[in-house]
């Protein structure tokens, strides 16, 4: 009987729309399968401004990320193309409780700073501080010391600007299969982003990308 209990209160975790801010979410395996084929969710695919201030299932915001920068295969490849095998391009997760580093390879959060900061990631567009989630898509050139051969800065930028243009693209289709909306944005307040992400001054902001539930 414990066990069913126990087994119930994890779900219900799952299934809720609030998290309080934790120092480490690990996040639930991503179910592949859907309603919407690939080409009826870019068909339907749109740019949305209407965001309600409402935040996305654990569920939901676990399928987002695995969309933006998840490992789709057994030998560590990931959704989005990388040149040379080097995935230099970092997601930032910005929710009302906090700011998140996705990581990867274990599918999980690690908290960053605690509080709504949703902010810091436009210039002043309004409809950003109601999106569930703001994507934050940060080159990291650290990334390209495993590479067999280290291409210059501006090749690094631009195999990092390809990588993100995918990304974006795969996190809207995802939006779409879960009735969310998305809107990819270059108006980033990039300084104060960077201080409260605490970000080096060698990592590059290249897009951020708003995602939630529109009226």
């Amino acid at each position: 009987m414990k066990k069913f209990f126990a087994t119930l209160a994890t779900a219900l975790i799952m299934s809720t729309s609030v998290f309080a801010a934790q120092a480490e979410i690990v996040l639930p395996t991503v179910d592949n399968g859907g309603n919407l084929t690939v080409m009826q969710a870019l068909s339907q695919r749109k740019s949305s401004r209407n965001f309600v201030d409402k935040n996305l299932t654990v569920n939901r915001l676990s399928k987002i990320l695995w969309a933006a920068n998840g490992v789709n295969r057994p030998n560590g490849k990931r959704v989005n193309p990388a040149a040379l095998s080097v995935y230099s391009v970092e997601v930032y997760a910005v929710t009302s409780e906090g700011i998140y580093l996705y990581d990867a390879t274990n599918h999980k959060l690690k908290l960053i700073a605690e509080g709504d900061f949703r902010s810091t990631t436009t210039t002043g567009q309004d409809f950003v501080t109601k999106a569930a989630v703001n994507l934050v898509y940060v080159e990291t050139p650290d990334a390209w010391s495993s590479a067999r051969k280290i291409p210059p800065r501006d090749a690094q930028l631009a195999n990092a600007n390809i990588a993100v243009g995918a990304m974006v693209q795969s996190v809207a289709l995802a939006a779409q299969t879960e009735n969310l909306g998305n809107c990819v944005r270059g108006s980033i307040n990039r300084d104060e982003f960077k201080r409260v992400a605490k970000l080096s001054d060698a990592k590059t902001i290249l897009l951020a990308q708003s995602v939630g539930f529109v009226e």
